[in-house]
């Protein structure tokens, strides 16, 4: 991904090097990828799915691979074939996309774990409870018969999928085209109307929506503040991969 010219970044992005999407493109933008990601997990499951496949093959590797990484990263690269940008350039489509030096990461970096930490911690009670009373999950039904012969390769490709790959192609489709052109009807709440939009996107786990959307914010800034997609992109994978291994931490631990 090539560097934008830091004279194209320099001032206000958000309303002289992009025009705004329109409120309903911009929802559209903001769900399709959620929604297709959710459809073709179901259908996978309806057709695919058995007992001796562990659920994270459909929800977490296959929708990925063939769904959500090409959905974002097709349009984005669709985007840059119509600018005519040469080879794997994303410049003037990802807008946010200034090349930071290592001490900044030192920086950033914590600047948006350290604030995301203390709010997803802070907010777990009522996390659980806003779980408890919904009490919508879409793959509950869908569970493993005893072990499986390929639960370790599906749990690497996981990781390597949802851990790495997913953060990066949700930052740059998110961060670096979406969040700039956010419509103009939002006004000084463009990050805050972006948070609680990336939050919803997320259909397949309403009870987030609320601290997503608050904890998403510290990423949200300092993308803005940086005008890079960077530190969010190193910030995203770490929490992803916390995640990951927080679950087999408890798994191993039951």
């Amino acid at each position: 991904m090539n560097a934008t010219a830091p004279g194209r970044l320099a001032g206000n992005p958000i309303g002289s090097a992009v025009e705004p999407h329109s409120l309903g493109k911009s929802l559209f933008l903001h769900f399709a990828p959620g929604i297709a990601n959710v459809a073709a997990t179901l259908l996978g499951f309806a057709t695919l799915w058995s007992p001796s496949l562990p659920p994270e093959l459909f929800i977490g590797v296959l929708s990925n691979v063939f769904v959500l990484i090409p959905v974002q990263l097709g349009y984005l690269y669709y985007l840059a074939r119509k600018r005519r940008n040469p080879g794997w350039s994303l410049e003037g489509i990802v807008v946010y996309n200034r090349s930071l030096s290592w001490s900044r990461y030192m920086v950033w970096v914590p600047a948006i774990l350290v604030p995301t930490a203390v709010i997803f911690l802070a907010f777990e009670p009522v996390t659980r409870w806003l779980e408890a009373f919904v009490g919508v999950d879409f793959f509950a039904k869908y569970q493993v018969a005893g072990d499986s012969e390929i639960a370790g390769i599906v749990l690497l490709a996981n990781i390597l999928l949802t851990g790495i790959l997913v953060p990066i192609t949700e930052e740059l489709y998110f961060r670096g085209y979406l969040l700039p052109r956010m419509p103009s009807q939002f006004g000084r709440l463009k990050p805050v109307a972006h948070s609680l939009l990336f939050s919803i996107y997320h259909f397949d786990a309403p009870w987030m929506i609320p601290v997503r959307t608050l904890g998403i914010l510290p990423l949200i800034y300092t993308t803005i503040h940086t005008q890079s997609v960077r530190p969010g992109i190193v910030a995203h994978c770490l929490v992803n991969l916390a995640d990951f291994f927080d679950a087999i931490s408890r798994r191993i631990g039951r």
